[in-house]
């Protein structure tokens, strides 16, 4: 898990972990994150108390929960915390529930969670990646094939034949930013029962188009040209691009 990815997870908390917040992390994790963010967040703690030590109460307290508060409350505060000197005092943190924060990727899913379910993110999002083309980079993986491409010229981009199983840790990191921002669930919800297909071709221009047909659609998709994914290194950010587009065009169109 890169620097970037961990940090924009912890924003998700809005500075403060605990059993509400620590929700939305957990619900944000891509399928075998779960394990690296649990590392990432003990590394973090450990570093922290490697420089500057936490005055508990009683010598069986924990000085781990106060330690996990600086990690929850952001990026630039806990880098500015690993620059002081002296102890971390418990009172200027809110600690009594951020031991939260320490567990979050340990263990099975609490299953009353609303967030916390067997849907993937994509799902619950009703967002969906498919990659049709054989220009594929680093971190991608897909199923399309010389085979499968036979058919295309049957069965299109209707999501209805099937979707082409497609997996991208960019995409994960994509929903995530999507899953943070206000804006984006306000259009979203205007749009709640459409399915949203995101789906990379090997094509010179974006299309829009409407499944089974515009006037009783179930299914939007929008078809992206190989290159603007292959562009940047950052696909995380074309892929929030085409989102937005596809959102706009739907909410304002």
């Amino acid at each position: 898990m890169t620097p970037d990815r961990f940090w924009r997870l912890i924003d998700l908390l809005d500075g403060t972990a605990d059993e509400e917040s620590v929700q939305l992390i957990e619900a944000a994790l891509a399928p075998g994150e779960e394990e690296t963010f649990a590392d990432a967040v003990l590394d973090h703690v450990d570093r922290l108390l490697a420089r500057r030590e936490a005055l508990v109460a009683h010598a069986c307290d924990s000085p781990y929960p106060v330690a996990a508060a600086v990690v929850a409350a952001g990026r630039e505060v806990y880098e500015r915390e690993l620059t002081l000197d002296g102890p971390l005092d418990p009172a200027q943190w809110q600690a009594h529930e951020s031991e939260e924060l320490l567990v979050v990727g340990l263990g099975e899913p609490d299953p009353s969670r609303p967030r916390g379910s067997d849907q993937t993110w994509a799902e619950q999002l009703g967002l969906h990646l498919q990659w049709r083309s054989t220009q594929v980079p680093e971190g991608v993986l897909t199923s399309w094939g010389a085979e499968i491409a036979e058919l295309d010229g049957v069965v299109g981009d209707d999501p209805s034949f099937g979707r082409i199983p497609t997996d991208d840790p960019q995409w994960h990191e994509a929903l995530s930013r999507l899953a943070a921002d206000p804006e984006f669930h306000r259009r979203r919800e205007a749009v709640a029962d459409l399915e949203l297909h995101v789906v990379v071709r090997d094509t010179d221009e974006a299309t829009l188009s409407a499944y089974p047909d515009a006037e009783a659609a179930e299914h939007v998709v929008l078809v992206v040209p190989v290159g603007a994914l292959t562009a940047d290194a950052d696909r995380a950010e074309a892929y929030v691009e085409a989102v937005v587009t596809m959102l706009v065009s739907l909410t304002e169109g």
